[in-house]
């Protein structure tokens, strides 16, 4: 929300177009500090912050049945070798399920709000029989517009889970 905003657009702007999560939690605001340790870990490699990231999860997430990373596409995987995501669940011992599958080519940080509005739902249901009743936590690294894990939860509410809330890692 900028200074000029008496409320929240991105947040206006979802609600009008997407059935909400029940709740969201960020672990860190995305300041110059964090900001440096993402561009590390995602685009220079740095794996070893996954589990200076993962020190910051709860050790366990047990009022969910499923928790579920944002997938990456392909191609992205074969350029980075890792789902950023994925990884930092893994250096903590988190059990997950890969529900999701993605089509999406383009980076998501290349593009502006707008163009991210604009983009058709790149994700896919992988395993719609693990979601139906279930209460699903979706996990992504950085909320910048709310886009992807909006578009994310659109496509899990279509096997009707019980609920969904929303973990980052960060918030820009």
């Amino acid at each position: 929300m900028t200074d000029e905003e008496s409320e929240c657009l991105d947040c206006v702007f979802l609600s009008e177009r997407y059935q909400p999560p029940g709740k969201v939690t960020c672990l860190f605001d995305y300041n110059e500090v964090s900001k440096m340790l993402f561009h590390r870990y995602k685009f220079m490699g740095d794996c070893v912050l996954a589990e200076v990231i993962a020190m910051f999860l709860r050790d366990r997430y047990g009022e969910y049945d499923v928790i579920t990373p944002i997938p990456i596409s392909t191609a992205r995987m074969l350029e980075r070798g890792y789902n950023q995501t994925a990884m930092v669940l893994d250096a903590k011992g988190i059990k997950y399920e890969e529900l999701l599958g993605t089509s999406r080519i383009k980076r998501q940080s290349e593009l502006g709000k707008n163009a991210r509005s604009r983009q058709e739902n790149p994700f896919f249901i992988k395993k719609a029989a693990e979601i139906e009743g279930r209460r699903i936590l979706v996990v992504d690294d950085i909320y910048t517009t709310g886009i992807t894990v909006h578009q994310a939860m659109e496509k899990l509410y279509t096997s009707r889970p019980a609920a969904i809330d929303v973990l980052t890692f960060s918030k820009a």
